[in-house]
């Protein structure tokens, strides 16, 4: 133990961050949050592991290619972020941090996970975005406790259909990636609230009706047709977006949200909007761009919030006469 004490101090007076660890030895034992962030380290060496009492560990914004295999030794680690390095692998020892609930691996190189990871069975919160992660494990169901699960940007073909267990999530974001569908145990995620899916090449979603609690909901830059299921069965939303997919017609279902605030269906196909868009009496903003539509319904002049429009690139609409908004594009 010695040894490795006496070179951890070697390693932090060559890497000059005196000013940010202590070396005497009563504040190593002692330590419990270190935040190493933006300090150019390259590696970390294996007597890092002399640290034992770290709760907390920021590593952030660095140059590091891997972590090293005493990480797993923290077993009081609760918070670990590696955001924006060059980590192009974990190692397995992470699985032994059982009182971990953050982890962020942002903004790194990563093309798989290592099995072990799924038994982090306190994990509240795994952020992996900006990778170049191409398979999840079917253990991914393991992670319960998950209440904030960020996936966009990497090259996943598909997710695995273990999200039943999730009771409590209530943050998915897996919008970038490379998904032509969703697997049906999304619908049993009983308290999801945002739910992100932006830019994949998704064209046949699962019902969604479960899902009471949703309040933003993001289908954009997909290859959707049309939305087979009871959209108004989302009672809570708040913000709907479906830019940018090949939708003909907007279920006459979307009028019943009387909770949403923004709409947004620009870059469509549709020819019309639905004739009872004016029951959306909390409506703000509404963003119909390039579609086909030649005339608002009657109705529309009921959206007495409506505070920003957009309908250029329609066939000839113009400006609402009577209504007062903060911002119209015509």
């Amino acid at each position: 133990m010695r040894s490795e004490i006496e070179d951890f101090i070697k390693w932090v007076n060559v890497n000059g961050l005196n000013s940010y660890i202590s070396t005497h030895i009563d504040d190593i034992n002692e330590m419990t949050h270190l935040d190493l962030s933006k300090k150019k380290i390259r590696e970390l060496p294996e007597s890092f592991g002399v640290l034992q009492n770290l709760t907390v560990l920021k590593l952030s914004n660095n140059r590091l290619k891997k972590l090293p295999n005493c990480i797993g030794e923290f077993k009081y680690l609760k918070n670990l972020q590696c955001e924006n390095n060059l980590l192009s692998e974990i190692p397995s020892s992470i699985g032994k941090l059982s009182k971990l609930l953050i982890l962020n691996l942002n903004g790194n190189r990563l093309e798989e996970l290592p099995k072990e990871l799924y038994d982090l069975k306190s994990l509240t919160r795994l952020t992996l975005a900006a990778n170049k992660i191409k398979k999840l494990d079917e253990d991914l169901g393991k992670l319960s406790k998950l209440l904030y699960f960020s996936l966009d940007t990497n090259e996943l073909d598909e997710l695995p259909d273990s999200f039943s267990k999730m009771k409590s999530l209530y943050y998915l974001d897996v919008s970038f990636n490379n998904l032509t569908k969703l697997p049906k145990s999304i619908s049993q995620i009983d308290e999801l609230q945002t739910l992100l899916l932006e830019g994949n090449q998704i064209d046949d979603l699962p019902s969604l009706e479960s899902h009471d609690m949703l309040i933003k909901l993001d289908l954009s830059d997909n290859s959707l047709k049309s939305l087979d299921f009871n959209v108004s069965k989302l009672e809570d939303l708040k913000i709907l977006i479906l830019d940018n997919n090949f939708l003909v017609k907007l279920p006459d279902e979307v009028c019943d949200l009387n909770n949403l605030t923004n709409l947004s269906i620009s870059s469509n196909s549709l020819v019309k909007l639905p004739q009872d868009i004016g029951k959306l009496q909390n409506l703000e903003e509404l963003d119909i761009e390039d579609n086909n539509i030649k005339e608002l319904p009657e109705s529309f002049f009921k959206l007495k919030k409506l505070k920003n429009l957009y309908l250029a690139e329609n066939e000839g609409l113009k400006r609402p006469e009577g209504m007062d908004f903060e911002y119209c594009d015509i």
